[in-house]
């Protein structure tokens, strides 16, 4: 059985939560080492909520109920505890103690998403891309800088990728998909409109979709084929992803090495011939 997190799976699924599930949701995320020994009467009082509420919340979130709820929290927290994941920024911080805090939250990020991410959906992607006639890269703002991270990934192992940045160019490019192609939408928030409708009409032409997001559940990744899920618990930032970014980076590096893989030696060969190609680059006196 999947070990589901609490306070991260909040923070995943918030967007889909009723204003009285997040009310629940806002209390635990506030109150966490409290909760864990609190009674569910003394729980819903104190959040000023129906104890029906809190049930209904737990069982969004994909708990049994509200026990099963405290269980979870409290491997949790204890789990952040041996990570150091202390997850907020205080503006009194010096860069130090702000280092300290952005790393802890990184190593947290990899360690939640190589535990909870489907391996089976990563898999299937690997092989899914491997056959690719061509692969279209669809990525805006934020996610704009791994989508061009994963099409020159993908042209070191002999893959043929176009990365697209912009909503127009994006939709003039599916008039040239055909069968056989895949594409990838990158999206942080999983609710990027011309990042999903890149892939929506994508699919329509005959390609096979993949999304990565740090949204489980999201429209992105109903709308795709195959979707691989980052499990990002931010700390308060002044800008988005930025946990999440560190393992989008990492996701897009385990598929192109797997890809490689496949023929391993020939991968060396090729690796061997780019970096002396990147060499012939260098200043000669």
């Amino acid at each position: 059985m999947e070990k589901r997190m609490c306070l991260l799976t909040i923070k995943n699924c918030y967007d889909e939560l009723t204003p009285v599930e997040k009310i629940v949701a806002d209390f635990i995320l506030q109150n966490s080492e409290r909760v864990i020994h609190m009674p569910i009467a003394a729980f819903a009082e104190q959040a000023e909520v129906a104890k029906s509420a809190v049930i209904r919340c737990c069982k969004s979130l994909g708990f049994d109920g509200y026990s099963d709820m405290k269980i979870a929290l409290a491997i949790e927290l204890s789990g952040n505890r041996k990570l150091n994941f202390i997850p907020y920024i205080d503006p009194e911080d010096d860069a130090g103690e702000i280092l300290d805090k952005v790393f802890s939250a990184n190593v947290k990020t990899l360690h939640d998403t190589a535990e909870k991410i489907d391996r089976e959906v990563l898999t299937q992607v690997v092989e899914v891309m491997d056959s690719a006639k061509m692969i279209y890269i669809y990525a805006v703002g934020t996610s704009a800088g791994i989508a061009s991270e994963l099409q020159y990934r993908l042209m070191q192992i002999g893959k043929t990728a176009l990365c697209i940045h912009d909503a127009p160019t994006m939709k003039v490019s599916s008039l040239n998909i055909k069968e056989g192609d895949v594409a990838v939408g990158i999206s942080h928030s999983g609710r990027t409109i011309a990042t999903i409708e890149a892939l929506q009409l994508a699919g329509k032409m005959g390609a096979k979709t993949i999304c990565v997001t740090s949204c489980p559940g999201s429209e992105i990744s109903r709308i795709s084929d195959y979707s691989l899920e980052i499990f990002s618990d931010e700390i308060d930032y002044p800008m988005e992803a930025v946990s999440a970014r560190i393992a989008h980076l990492s996701i897009i590096d385990t598929l192109t090495i797997a890809i490689s893989a496949k023929e391993f030696d020939a991968a060396q060969e090729r690796a061997e011939k780019t970096h002396q190609l990147v060499d012939s680059l260098r200043y000669k006196k």
